[in-house]
């Protein structure tokens, strides 16, 4: 088990390195890239995972309950604790509240409940997304803008996806194979962007980082206990909720923080350190999910 959770882990890292190597030697600015990602492939790749998916939310009202309740819960628990990190709220909180799901959470779920975790795996890409770039970009801003709801393209992106999904639409095959081709841009571009800002980190950033991301997984490791003990779930939905929590934070926190200039180069180190940290954390959390 322990082998394929580093093969899942490993890829992350090795796209990592590249960006790191060729920003210190290259420097490159990439801002426009990353604008580009976050604006247009990141809403073409939700909508295509979602619409080749068939799921029904309302039929797992509890655990669709219990994934907003651990969001909320880790965000709670870290405000006072964001003075140990090293970082700002702004930039801590949303580390704390959103996890990997996307390439890490959907495949170790997968991986340890086979065919029958995808269900639970999409209503927390879903969940995670609505309140990721709502939520947690007003925390880092300060601000909820409306504009974040309903002018969002994640948010239509997903909204479309799960209706795709559930009317049965078919596209075109030259418009899905157009969208899989700028989807799949998505996260090599994202964790090389990743490595290029921590080239150009401090000392100091990569002390935050260890700071933040031991402390994000024992926040989220309590929120996700008092979450089973507000909303109690059994079998695949409690173990699927308990391997959200053990996930490293998203690399989307640190898309976010470059984009709003909210310690990215801090936010960066959080999320790779706590990458790094998952080889130990997530056979803890399998651990916890089938005992």
């Amino acid at each position: 088990m322990y082998s394929k959770i580093a093969s899942i882990t490993l890829p992350i890292f090795t796209l990592v390195l590249v960006g790191f190597l060729y920003s210190r030697r290259v420097k490159p600015d990439l801002g426009g890239a990353n604008k580009l990602v976050v604006d247009i492939a990141l809403p073409v790749l939700i909508f295509i995972s979602l619409s080749a998916k068939s799921f029904d939310p309302i039929s797992a009202l509890s655990f669709t309950g219990a994934c907003v309740v651990l969001i909320f819960l880790s965000g709670l628990i870290a405000w006072p604790l964001a003075k140990f990190s090293g970082a700002s709220r702004p930039a801590f909180l949303p580390c704390a509240m959103f996890t990997n799901v996307g390439p890490i959470g959907i495949p170790l779920i997968a991986l340890a409940y086979g065919p029958e975790g995808m269900s639970a795996a999409v209503i927390l890409l879903v969940i995670s997304n609505i309140l990721h770039f709502t939520l947690g970009a007003g925390v880092m801003t300060g601000k909820v803008d409306l504009r974040m709801v309903y002018a969002n393209p994640l948010v239509w992106a997903t909204v479309l996806g799960v209706a795709s999904a559930q009317l049965q639409w078919a596209l075109p095959d030259w418009i899905q194979t157009s969208c899989t081709m700028i989807g799949s841009v998505l996260v090599p571009m994202m964790l090389m962007s990743l490595g290029a800002r921590l080239a150009s980190s401090q000392v100091a950033d990569a002390r935050v980082g260890i700071q933040s991301a031991v402390l994000i997984q024992i926040i989220r490791l309590l929120a996700v206990f008092l979450t089973l003990y507000l909303v109690p779930l059994q079998g695949l939905e409690r173990g699927a909720l308990i391997l959200f929590a053990c996930l490293p934070s998203a690399v989307f926190n640190f898309m976010l923080a470059d984009k709003f200039q909210v310690e990215p180069n801090k936010v960066a180190s959080t999320v790779i350190v706590g990458h790094f940290l998952s080889l130990a954390f997530l056979p803890l959390g399998i651990w916890l999910a089938f005992i």
